[in-house]
């Protein structure tokens, strides 16, 4: 497909910095909302974006040719559709390389490739990847309670869902309080955020049958549970679903690449959680969260299992390894 200037954007070469400043503008217009026709006046973002102006016009250049932005001359850059349609990945760019280094190092370290404890030298020699890349990944990973620093230069891999035990434990906390969150005298929904969550889960499912992010799902999920918590109106309630968000984060990374088709299904069963809601039905739509908690709690444990028996086939092919050197 090729857009407005006649080239094929998946042929086209992408300079790192610019990529990744093109995604925050289409961050911040989705945070504001920006309809289709909005203009974009750079020195507008440059000002949201801490940069001079020289950046973010070759960002928008960027946007330009990926069909995200109109460019007319003489009167300036407009966004070609909706803020809100330009869901993460969906609009074309390639993964940065950050996002490639995420998607190897939590898969190693959820197959168990990766020890608990790492330092930025170690990942750089392992990946391939410049020290800047590493030290922000790490950062990033930090934010969203994956790792922590340890004293000296070290990090390590926070506690997740990554054996069965836990995964039950999980799953029947999860069961206590989503459900009983809806039901919660405080209760309320924000009709704005609800129709948002409603349009991504109905993109999601056209898309599954296409190659699009695991990362991309895993947000879209972890964007509904999330929601559910903050319409509670209770801090506690949220806390507790945004930890657990972050303990199954690496899990349902992986599930996601494994199973695209359960995944299709957990968003029509969050969409009718979410026509319950909007309608005012809390009762139903409690009901329908507790079943799909217990669907999603049953469907993993072979994945979670198959995980087990990898690690286990990985600690014995290192012990026959050992012998050998011995």
């Amino acid at each position: 497909m090729q857009n407005g200037h006649g080239e094929n954007p998946e042929t086209l070469r992408v300079n790192q910095f610019h990529a990744d400043l093109a995604r925050r503008i289409i961050g911040l217009l989705r945070e504001r909302d920006c309809p289709a026709g909005y203009q974009l006046k750079e020195h507008w973002l440059a000002g949201e974006l801490g940069l001079s102006r020289s950046p973010v016009r070759a960002a928008l250049r960027l946007l330009d040719r990926f069909g995200v932005v109109r460019t007319i001359p003489n009167q300036g850059c407009f966004l070609a559709r909706p803020a809100a349609e330009l869901d993460d990945g969906n609009w074309g760019l390639p993964p940065t390389g950050e996002e490639r280094l995420y998607s190897a190092l939590t898969r190693d370290r959820f197959a168990n490739r990766l020890d608990r404890q790492i330092n930025v030298t170690g990942l750089v020699r392992r990946y391939g990847a410049s020290r800047s890349l590493v030290e922000r990944l790490l950062a990033r990973l930090a934010d969203e309670g994956l790792v922590e620093r340890e004293a000296g230069r070290g990090w390590r891999f926070l506690p997740t869902v990554d054996n069965p035990r836990v995964y039950e434990e999980s799953y029947r906390f999860r069961l206590t309080v989503e459900p009983m969150a809806i039901l919660d005298p405080g209760f309320k929904p924000d009709r704005k955020r609800l129709g948002e969550l409603k349009r991504r889960h109905e993109t999601l499912i056209g898309e599954l049958a296409h190659a699009i992010p695991s990362r991309r799902l895993v947000e879209v999920d972890a964007d509904f549970h999330e929601a559910i918590g903050a319409w509670s109106n209770n801090r506690f309630v949220l806390q507790a679903i945004q930890q657990q968000t972050r303990l199954r984060r690496l899990m349902e990374f992986q599930f996601s690449m494994a199973d695209p088709e359960r995944m299709a299904q957990s968003c029509r069963e969050h969409l009718g959680i979410l026509d319950a809601l909007e309608v005012g039905d809390r009762e139903k739509a409690a009901d329908l969260m507790r079943k799909h908690i217990g669907v999603s709690r049953d469907v993993l444990p072979e994945f979670v299992q198959d995980l087990r028996e990898n690690r286990k086939n990985k600690a014995t092919a290192d012990d026959k390894a050992e012998e050998a050197v011995k």
